[in-house]
């Protein structure tokens, strides 16, 4: 009777999630402070720019670049424009920032650069800055996950919330750990495999190592929900990735038209306000906006991960 009633219960389509998740934000708009913030540091703080080392990268490909037909200009034409900082805003799974990349060359203040010159310094720097923006991302995720599960009256105390966000940041250095050992153990068979084939075909050879991409946007997809069920239900890593599975797999269709349409959106939006930005004060609008669309966003896939949790493992979570 229980498995019947599972069967039954309708479930939002992927538009209305979508939906749902700017009504969430627009109710509690607090909830763009962080990627506010960030963004905001990343336009007028101080940068910590490698540009030094971009330029000797460059020098040291000219001639391999020349033989090969390549162009190294693209690299110097953004070694100015490097900053370290924006390591805060991890690629995937960290706080989104309009202004995550590189810096924009105008401001309305002029912002101050200090130059790093040793590589070593600089992947130091890099890990501390991606640790840190894990810790941004399990406040951000926290708040989201509270958000979309609370029910009216409900107050999370103070030292639950910072014990969750504790523990999330922790979990969520080890899933980037163990995505980097999987990445690992995909790519180096592959790599050895197509230096033994390029003796025969360098062409088969391209092809083999191109199976490494495909094989990561797969695991990507499958693992796409773990934050969710750590910041959600406070599982454990290894059976939050789990769950992840089960529920692409229940889901699959509707899991890949939400990864597309968010991908297109994120595009449109990412394109649509780096045409506006002017360089003067308007650009804090831009921020405002991307901060807004992209924690609706993020809050539609929470929105999406408890609908159809409960419908795959039941209602008590």
């Amino acid at each position: 009777m229980m498995e019947s009633n599972k069967k039954t219960v309708p479930i939002p389509g992927v538009l209305a999630t979508i939906a749902a998740g700017f009504d969430v934000t627009a109710k509690h708009f607090w909830l763009t402070l962080i990627p506010v913030l960030l963004d905001s540091f990343f336009w007028l703080g101080p940068r910590l720019s490698f540009r030094l080392l971009v330029e000797r990268l460059a020098a040291f490909l000219q001639p391999q670049a020349a033989l090969a037909g390549m162009d190294v200009g693209v690299l110097l034409d953004i070694a100015p424009r490097t900053n370290l900082f924006t390591s805060l805003s991890v690629p995937l799974l960290g706080v989104p920032a309009f202004m995550a990349g590189l810096t924009p060359e105008k401001t309305p203040l002029t912002t101050t650069a200090t130059e790093l010159d040793s590589a070593w310094l600089l992947l130091l720097l890099f890990v501390v800055f991606n640790v840190v923006g894990l810790l941004l991302t399990a406040v951000y995720y926290t708040q989201t996950a509270y958000v979309v599960q609370r029910q009216d009256g409900d107050r999370l105390d103070t030292a639950v919330f910072l014990r969750r966000c504790g523990r999330l940041w922790l979990q969520l250095v080890g899933l980037v750990a163990t995505f980097f050992v999987m990445s690992a153990m995909i790519y180096v068979p592959l790599a050895i495999v197509s230096a033994i084939i390029s003796f025969l075909s360098q062409g088969l050879a391209s092809v083999v190592i191109l199976i490494g991409p495909i094989v990561l946007i797969w695991m990507v997809i499958y693992l796409i929900f773990t934050p969710h069920g750590l910041a959600v239900n406070g599982r454990p890593l290894g059976r939050a990735m789990i769950e992840s599975m089960h529920l692409v797999r229940f889901a699959m269709l509707p899991t890949l038209t939400l990864l597309l349409l968010l991908f297109l959106i994120g595009q449109a939006l990412d394109w649509a306000l780096v045409l506006a930005d002017d360089g003067s004060w308007l650009t804090w609008v831009s921020i405002w906006g991307h901060a807004f669309i992209s924690t609706s966003l993020l809050a539609a896939t929470f929105i999406f991960y408890r609908d159809r949790y409960a419908v795959l493992f039941g209602e008590k979570q």
